[in-house]
């Protein structure tokens, strides 16, 4: 898959799919919103928000920022070329390391949407000592694995493990120079189909999920609270959506991800959908994740571990449910 041709394609959906929303929006004075984000299937809340309109039904005028992956997405907003951004968690938590402004304001998707693509002669992670299995750097996806090897008394020193970007995995796959990666759909799917039948995908509930998180920096937090609010809204409104209307949602899912239907059903149905911030929960599954950071020299070594309380604002969501 070419990633920068798909996000050409799916940003020009996206304007063709709220163009007249956009123009209506600005004719009433609607708040301009603009939104950095990358396109996989697990921000489909946001989809449905673009797809159904429910950004301008709550006065904002959205602009989709294209954003290749949650790092990018974490820079935008803390830099103000975004007001808010759709990344995990772990984009956050990382980023607290270098006191990046930003602050998670709500999350709208909880999934497990890691897994393990790999050779048919890898019948269980146990199989991985030796093999050399490619992960995305500072990302869930290598902290995926580092749960994996730890759950079966495996170190980075029993295998190879390479840094690579979702684009260039399938095809060393493919090519023999990896015996596997991390990622998410539709890459597990595409590599289970691969030609020869070589490779297999090995899923391992309840390791770790992701948060699909809103996030702000400070000084929009300040001065957009309303917007915000309002976008917090629409967010809800599109959750309720995805929980009443399975088929629909799916239809949209897969469009604005470039996914076939049935790998994004497939992919929904594993999803928790639904507005929150549990503050307590969030705040530790964070220090977590700051831990193995530090560990991994992802973050200065001796770094203290940020305080992650200051770094979830639920206030907002609380007012948007007020209203």
């Amino acid at each position: 898959m070419n990633v920068n041709i798909t996000r050409r394609q799916v940003s020009a959906m996206m304007l063709a799919a709220f163009a007249g929303g956009l123009r209506t929006a600005s004719a009433n004075d609607a708040a301009p919103l603009r939104i950095a984000h990358d396109l996989p299937v697990a921000w489909l809340p946001l989809f449905v928000a673009y797809e159904r309109k429910l950004w301008q039904a709550e006065g904002i005028a959205p602009t989709t920022i294209p954003s290749p992956h949650g790092t990018a997405t974490l820079i935008s907003v803390a830099g103000g070329a975004a007001d808010i951004g759709v990344s995990t968690e772990m984009s956050v938590c990382v980023g607290a390391f270098s006191k990046t402004p930003v602050k998670i304001i709500a999350s709208f998707n909880q999934v497990e949407n890691m897994e393990l693509a790999c050779s048919t002669a890898i019948k269980t992670p146990a199989d991985l000592k030796g093999k050399k299995i490619a992960v995305v750097q500072a990302n869930p996806s290598q902290y995926y694995f580092s749960l994996l090897l730890k759950k079966y008394n495996l170190t980075p020193s029993d295998l190879s493990i390479v840094r690579l970007g979702p684009a260039e995995m399938i095809s060393a796959l493919n090519g023999g120079s990896i015996d596997g990666f991390v990622w998410q759909e539709p890459f597990l799917t595409q590599a289970a189909k691969l030609e020869g039948k070589k490779f297999h995908r090995l899923a391992e509930p309840g390791l770790n999920a992701i948060f699909a998180s809103i996030i702000v920096n400070e000084k929009t937090l300040q001065e957009r609270r309303p917007v915000l609010v309002k976008a917090l809204r629409a967010l809800d409104q599109a959750c309720a959506f995805i929980k009443a209307n399975g088929e629909d949602s799916v239809r949209i899912g897969a469009q604005f991800s470039q996914m076939d239907p049935a790998v994004a059903a497939d992919a929904i149905s594993r999803m928790k959908i639904g507005l929150s911030l549990d503050v307590p929960m969030m705040k530790a599954k964070m220090i977590d994740e700051a831990n193995w950071a530090l560990a991994e020299g992802i973050a200065r070594p001796g770094s203290p571990v940020p305080e992650y309380a200051d770094y979830l604002d639920p206030t907002l969501l609380a007012d948007a449910r007020k209203t």
